[in-house]
C-alpha cells in the first residue's frame, strides 16, 4: 500500500480524502479572490495555489482520484491562465524577449 502524507503546512488530515478537499477548496478560494480583484495576481498569490496542487499530487503519488481530476485539472488551468495574464515573468524570458526586441535584423 502506498504511503500518503497527511500533513500540510500546520494542519494534520484524517485521511487523503480531508486532505484534498481542503487543499482544492483552499486553492479554488485563492484563484475566486485573484479573478475578483479582490487580492493581487502576483507570483506569491499563485504559488499558494500551486503549492497546494503539487502537494497534493505528491500525496497522491503523481496519480490524482478520478474523483478529484476534473477538479485539480481545472485549478491547474485556471491557473496558466492568471500565470498568463499577470504582469510578472520570468526573468531570464524578460531578458532574452527584450535582447530579441532589440537586435536589428
Amino acid at each position: 500500500m502506498k504511503e500518503v502524507r497527511l500533513k500540510f503546512e500546520n494542519c494534520e488530515f484524517a485521511n487523503l480524502d480531508e486532505m484534498a478537499a481542503t487543499l482544492l477548496n483552499e486553492a479554488n478560494e485563492r484563484i475566486v479572490l485573484i479573478d475578483l480583484g479582490e487580492i493581487e495576481n502576483t507570483r506569491e498569490e499563485r504559488n499558494y495555489v500551486k503549492f497546494r496542487l503539487m502537494h497534493l499530487e505528491r500525496s497522491f503519488r503523481g496519480e490524482i482520484y478520478e474523483g478529484y481530476r476534473s477538479i485539480y485539472n481545472s485549478l491547474w488551468s485556471q491557473l496558466y491562465r492568471l500565470e498568463h495574464q499577470g504582469n510578472d515573468s520570468n526573468p531570464y524570458l524578460k531578458n532574452l524577449l527584450e535582447r530579441l526586441r532589440s537586435a536589428v535584423f
